[in-house]
Order: structure tokens, then C-alpha cells, then sequence
């Protein structure tokens, strides 16, 4: 099953779904940050949209072009080395500001910090 017209081929690109992939990602790597803190609330709940955007990624991928597939690999590819330098600015403003209270905290901010950048960089060479 594939989609068809412009709005189909524009809104299922390899930089949404790469975004979305590091979305996910986030939300795995703040699951032990929950955790640690006995959150069972916000645990369960980020559980539950995890599996949500799992199934969601499946779906987009089903329904991606091929040429957009292909193009998946430079944008993980690029988000790995975007959460790569977001882990790495957010260990050493903790490890400046000494504010590090669990390893989970560090590692979900800078998940964080990645995606965002991840985003920017990619809407920024767009947008060029």
C-alpha cells in the first residue's frame, strides 16, 4: 500500500522519520530516569507512547517511498551524531555546573539536546 498526491510525498520524508526515530529514542533513554525516581506515573505513561510511536514507525516506513527509504540511512546517520554531541554538551555543562544527581538524568537530556539539534540542523539545511 503505498500513498499517493504531493501532501503524501511531502509529509513522508526521511528527516520526519528520523525525528520521530529520535523521538523514540528519548523516550527509551528516559524510561530508567523514571525509574530510578519511583515515577510510576510518568514511567507508565512514557511506556505506553513509546509503544505508540513504535507502531507509528513501522507504519511510516510501510508507507515511505522507496527513494525516501534510501535516504534514511544519512538521516540516522546524522541523528546518531547529533545525540552523540548532545550527550556530550549536556556531560560537561553537568559536569561544570556539578548538578549531576542520577546517570539517567545526563543521559535523557542529552538525548534531548541531540533531537533538538538533530531538528534545527536539519531544518536549517533545508531551508539553504
Amino acid at each position: 500500500m503505498t500513498v499517493q498526491g504531493p501532501a503524501a510525498s511531502r509529509a513522508l520524508t526521511a528527516t520526519r522519520w528520523s525525528t520521530l526515530l529520535g523521538l523514540w529514542v528519548v523516550m527509551l533513554v528516559s524510561l530508567p530516569r523514571y525509574w530510578l525516581l519511583h515515577d510510576t506515573t510518568r514511567l507508565s505513561l512514557l511506556a505506553i507512547l513509546a509503544a505508540v510511536v513504535t507502531v507509528a514507525l513501522i507504519a511510516l516506513w510501510c508507507l515511505m517511498a522507496v527513494a525516501e527509504r534510501q535516504r534514511c540511512r544519512g538521516a540516522v546517520g546524522h541523528l546518531l551524531v547529533c545525540l552523540a554531541i548532545g550527550g556530550l554538551l549536556i556531560s560537561a555543562w553537568h559536569w561544570v555546573d556539578v548538578a549531576v544527581d542520577y546517570w539517567a538524568v545526563v543521559v535523557s537530556q542529552g538525548a534531548a539536546l541531540g533531537l533538538l539539534i538533530h531538528v534545527v540542523l536539519r531544518l536549517w539545511r533545508r531551508r539553504r
